[in-house]
C-alpha cells in the first residue's frame, strides 16, 4: 500500500499515549480514522486533532475486553467509514509483578486485550480486504516479546504471541495484496507506560534507553507502505543479540542479569498498576 491517502483505518488504544501519535502519522499521510478505546472524551479530543489534517476521524467508544463487542466495531466502523484498508492494533495492558502474584483475572485480561482482541479484529475485517485484493494490518508487539521481561510474564508471552500470529499470517497471505506487519519497540518515552515505571524505579539501563513514540509512528506508517514483516524500534542495536540469543537460548538469562534487566523489573513491580497503551 505505497499510496495511503483517502485509505480508512481502525486504531485500537487510540485515546492517550502511542495511539495518539500513530494517529497522528497516519491522518498526515491522508488516511480516514475510526479511533477506538474506553475513553469517550479522550477520543474526542484526538479526533479533533486529526480533523485538522483534513481527514475524516470517527470515535466509537469500546471495552475491547468485552469481545462480543468486536462484531458491533467493525460494523459500525464500516458505516461510519466504508470499507476498511488498515487495522493497527495498539491497544494493551501491562501490568508487573512476580508471576505468582498475579491473579488469574489479570493474566486473562492481558491475554484477551493483548493477543486474542487483535486475532478476531484480524479475522473479522480479513475477508472483506481479501475480497478487495488491499489492506495491512499492524500489529504492536514489544521488545518483550521478543526476549521476556522478568515481572511482566503475561505481557511478554502475549505480545510474542503477536509476533508469531503476524508471521503466520504473512505466509497465509503471501499470494495476496493484504499485508501483515508486527513493531517490536522496546521501552517508549512519553508513551504513559515508560512514564509511570520510570517514576516506580527511575532510568533504565542503558541497553533499554527509550525510543520516542515519533520513531515509533513512523515506523507503522513506513510497515504498512513497504509492507515490512517486522520492525524492531531501539535507539541500540538489538538484532545481534537476538540472533545470539536464537543460536543459544541458555544464554538470555545471563544476559539478563548483565544488563541489570531483573533488578530494574524488580523495582518496577513496586507500587505496580495496571497500565494501558
Amino acid at each position: 500500500m505505497k499510496n495511503l491517502s483517502a485509505s480508512n483505518a481502525i486504531l485500537t488504544g487510540a485515546s492517550k499515549g502511542l495511539g495518539v501519535h500513530i494517529a497522528r502519522a497516519l491522518a498526515k499521510e491522508g488516511v480516514n480514522l475510526v479511533l477506538t478505546a474506553r475513553s469517550a472524551d479522550a477520543l474526542e479530543q484526538v479526533r479533533n486533532e486529526m480533523l485538522t489534517y483534513d481527514v475524516k476521524a470517527e470515535v466509537i467508544p469500546a471495552d475491547l475486553t468485552e469481545t462480543d463487542q468486536i462484531d458491533s466495531l467493525i460494523a459500525e466502523a464500516e458505516k461510519k467509514l466504508g470499507p476498511i484498508d488498515i487495522l493497527v492494533n495498539n491497544a494493551g495492558i501491562e501490568i508487573s509483578t512476580p508471576y505468582e502474584e498475579f491473579s488469574p483475572d489479570d493474566i486473562q485480561k492481558m491475554m484477551t486485550l493483548n493477543l486474542t482482541v487483535p486475532m478476531l479484529l484480524t479475522r473479522g475485517l480479513l475477508p472483506g480486504m481479501l475480497q478487495r485484493n488491499r489492506g495491512h494490518i499492524v500489529n504492536m508487539s514489544s521488545l518483550a516479546g521478543k526476549t521476556g521481561f522478568p515481572t511482566q510474564t503475561p505481557y511478554a508471552a502475549s505480545k510474542a504471541g503477536l509476533i508469531m500470529f503476524t508471521h503466520s499470517l504473512r505466509v497465509e497471505l503471501a499470494d495476496t495484496q493484504i499485508g501483515a506487519s508486527v513493531v517490536c519497540p522496546g521501552f517508549v518515552s512519553d508513551d504513559g507506560m515508560y512514564a509511570r515505571m520510570e517514576e516506580r524505579a527511575g532510568p533504565a539501563p542503558k541497553i533499554m534507553k527509550p525510543t520516542t513514540p515519533e520513531k515509533v509512528a513512523k515506523g507503522v506508517v513506513r510497515c504498512i507502505k513497504k509492507n515490512i514483516p517486522e520492525l524492531i524500534i531501539n535507539p541500540l542495536p538489538m538484532k545481534p543479540l537476538f540472533m545470539l540469543q536464537e543460536a543459544v537460548p541458555g544464554i538470555k538469562t545471563t544476559l539478563h542479569k548483565a544488563f541489570g534487566t531483573p533488578q530494574y523489573a524488580e523495582r518496577i513491580s513496586v507500587n505496580s498498576s495496571e497500565t494501558e497503551h
